[in-house]
């Protein structure tokens, strides 16, 4: 039998064609693949599943618009899912009990809160936490832990609160000691400034205690512990290196020390103790001299070394003593120009000596019975009347006994301590009565006055005898009168200057 080929299916359609049609061909469209369904069901249960995250994912922040997360606290109450009207009167009611106590460095303290005059206002505050919660991320959050202590903030009366910390601290102030900076001071053992180390103390700061105080009140606290940042403290340490320059300036004031001298003799000094009495240093530690008081103070003590018309007590050189009263003799020193001298040596911080500015010198420095002649000197003895001149060596070189001034109607000698004016040899003597007209003129070979020109030894050569009780009776008119002899030996031994030392 012969084989017939299989026939291609006919690509006319049936109603085309008008032939049969197979039955396999009674579907057009091929049946869909089961893989492509499975994914159009995932697709569907996907979005099913976003949408109720979705909707849960509102729910919580719509709940958590108006309420806190879980595990959220302020001053240890809880105010998980508290709405902010439930916190503002939880805080409320945290307010009227309480009590805040302060302790360390010998402050015990328990204040109220009305004793703070603290004030709460736990709605504003309440809602300001809330706002500061983010509500979009509450999917983290609630599992998180959340205290919002730190963020609660209280009000005071500061007047108040000050005034009840101040009182506090000044009973404890009271029984402390106060810290003591380091400083300078002057060590008269080594002539020099030293450090003093500064010394802590004990005391408060009222601020700083305030400070610590509010800090620990703002979040309801129940108990504050001082810091040691409440003690006063040194300003100033001493290592310190502006304290080390200070020294090193106020030493070198020191380097200044003035001696003040009289005929070669130390008799005043500007000395390191001085200068110390008058360096100042400020708190800034600057250090500074303040000469006008060291000046002041030297003119005093030169014008006080004046010794004209001085008490002088002295031993004459046979061994009696005499004290002697008045005169012109001595020094008359220049105070004025040696205060300026002064100022000028410690301006330019220049030590040294400066020698005393006189207007009229002695002999030597004063003694401390005052004498301030030397061993040469004319010793004129009214009771004895006798006169004696002494030589550098303290020996006689010359003696006469004299008639001294008639002791009545003024005519006495004066006694004091003088010196020879002038010994030109001869001149005419005048004296004058009271109403002025000439009382006497009288011509003598030699004339050395040493009171003004008025006083003075003279020959008299009218006088028959000399010494004794002559004066009494035939005194002269204060001078005292000598034989012509003796007159002329004392002109030749006597200086001008040379002190004459009239006493009873």
């Amino acid at each position: 039998m012969p084989v017939i080929p299989p026939t291609a299916p006919s690509t006319v359609p049936a109603a085309a064609s008008g032939g049969y049609v197979p039955t396999f061909q009674v579907n057009a469209v091929p049946p869909q693949n089961k893989k492509h369904r499975g994914l159009k069901i995932f697709g569907i249960t996907l979005a099913s599943l976003v949408g109720l995250v979705a909707l849960v994912y509102l729910v919580g922040v719509f709940i958590f618009m108006g309420r806190f997360f879980p595990h959220s606290s302020i001053i240890g109450m809880d105010i998980s899912g508290k709405t902010p009207e439930e916190v503002h009167q939880m805080l409320d009611g945290v307010l009227g009990d309480y009590t805040f106590k302060v302790e360390g460095h010998g402050l015990d303290l328990t204040l109220s809160a009305k004793d703070m005059g603290m004030s709460l206002d736990g709605k504003s505050i309440a809602e300001n936490l809330l706002s500061e919660m983010n509500p979009w991320a509450w999917p983290y959050e609630v599992f998180q832990t959340h205290d919002d202590t730190d963020d609660l903030v209280s009000t005071f009366e500061e007047t108040k609160l000050a005034e009840t910390i101040q009182a506090a601290v000044d009973a404890v102030n009271a029984k402390g000691d106060a810290p003591k900076d380091a400083s300078l001071a002057y060590d008269e053992s080594v002539g020099a400034y030293k450090i003093v180390p500064e010394e802590e103390g004990n005391t408060l700061l009222a601020d700083v205690v305030l400070q610590q105080v509010t800090e620990g009140t703002v979040n309801f606290a129940p108990k504050v512990k001082l810091t040691d940042a409440v003690l006063a403290r040194p300003a100033i340490t001493q290592d310190d290196p502006d304290l080390a320059v200070a020294r090193e300036e106020a030493n070198k004031y020191l380097e200044g020390a003035l001696e003040l001298t009289m005929a070669g003799d130390v008799v005043a000094a500007v000395d390191t103790a001085l200068l110390a009495d008058h360096i100042k240093i400020g708190k800034s530690l600057k250090v500074k001299l303040d000469v006008d008081p060291i000046v002041e103070q030297i003119k005093d003590q030169v014008n006080k070394m004046d010794t004209t018309g001085a008490t002088r007590t002295y031993t004459r050189p046979d061994g009696k003593q005499f004290t002697v009263e008045g005169g012109d003799y001595g020094w008359i020193t220049d105070s004025q120009a040696t205060a300026d001298k002064v100022r000028e040596a410690l301006e330019a911080g220049k030590g040294g000596t400066i020698e005393i500015i006189m207007k009229q010198n002695a002999a030597q420095a004063p003694d401390e019975n005052g004498r301030d002649f030397g061993n040469r000197f004319v010793d004129v003895d009214l009771t004895k009347q006798v006169a004696r001149l002494y030589d550098e060596d303290g020996k006689v070189i010359w003696k006469s006994d004299i008639v001294s001034g008639l002791p009545k109607d003024g005519r006495d000698t004066p006694t004091g301590t003088y010196y020879l004016k002038t010994n030109d040899g001869a001149s005419t003597l005048r004296g004058y009565k009271p109403d002025g007209t000439k009382d006497y003129e009288t011509k003598v070979d030699y004339w050395m006055p040493f009171k003004d020109n008025s006083v003075g030894f003279h020959d008299a050569s009218w006088q028959p005898e000399f010494g004794g009780k002559r004066y009494k009776t035939n005194g002269s008119h204060g001078c005292i009168n000598l034989p012509p002899e003796k007159a002329k030996e004392l002109h030749e031994l006597i200086k001008v200057g040379d002190p004459v030392v009239v006493h009873n």
